[in-house]
């Protein structure tokens, strides 16, 4: 879906790939997080691409590489991440990204969170549009208790949860962060067991709505 499609407000997030990569717009900005596995040649019109740990899931620097010379956007990363980048990004265009940083991107802005993962300096994002909607990006994290203020903070809109791949990860961990970032709407991801999050969060978090999408599919908001 492109921007031109979106009206002040709206919203659109796009999986595009089987972990934590997805692309989201607003009617002025484009971001893409961890960008693995996919066909440079069909992403296009990006602003920034956003990094949130150096694993194999995540970081390819030969693909970030390869879009941000497509588009000339910004690369916002974790510490880990910018050091393999900085050989393959200009320096004018890749940003080190540490938890509470904040990033303007025209009108939108982008604030970098804790994770709880085993990685180096690992990130989940939170990213505002124009609008004001917001979108939490959870990476691969398991839920821990700094979230609930994070989505008081924010007023979380939609919140990506990860729900397996790596160890400590499952349905209900997902459907736990999204019972502690009370959001409007929770999209599992980073695992393929979607229908048993839908399960679980209905129990554990029923004031949330869940929305499963397959790789590829777009969830316009609202």
């Amino acid at each position: 879906m492109s921007a031109s499609s979106l009206t002040r407000g709206e919203v659109a997030l796009t999986l595009v790939n089987s972990y934590t990569g997805v692309v989201i717009r607003s009617p002025h900005v484009g971001i893409l997080v961890d960008p693995v596995d996919i066909d440079t040649d069909k992403i296009s019109n990006i602003d920034a691409i956003l990094i949130t740990h150096e694993h194999i899931r995540h970081l390819d620097e030969s693909v970030v590489a390869d879009i941000q010379s497509n588009s000339g956007c910004v690369v916002i990363a974790d510490s880990a991440s910018f050091g393999r980048l900085s050989a393959v990004i200009p320096s004018n265009k890749l940003k080190e990204a540490h938890v509470k940083d904040e990033f303007q991107l025209e009108e939108a802005s982008v604030v970098a969170e804790k994770s709880s993962h085993p990685a180096a300096e690992p990130l989940t994002y939170i990213i505002t549009s124009e609008d004001g909607v917001s979108v939490f990006h959870s990476s691969d994290s398991a839920p821990f208790n700094e979230m609930a203020d994070i989505g008081r903070r924010y007023q979380i809109d939609i919140c990506l949860c990860s729900i397996g791949l790596d160890s400590g990860l499952s349905p209900k961990s997902g459907a736990m962060i999204a019972r502690l970032m009370r959001p409007k709407v929770a999209v599992p991801y980073h695992g393929e067991k979607t229908k048993e999050f839908a399960s679980a969060l209905s129990k554990i978090a029923p004031h949330v709505k869940s929305r499963i999408l397959r790789k590829g599919e777009t969830l316009k908001y609202p």
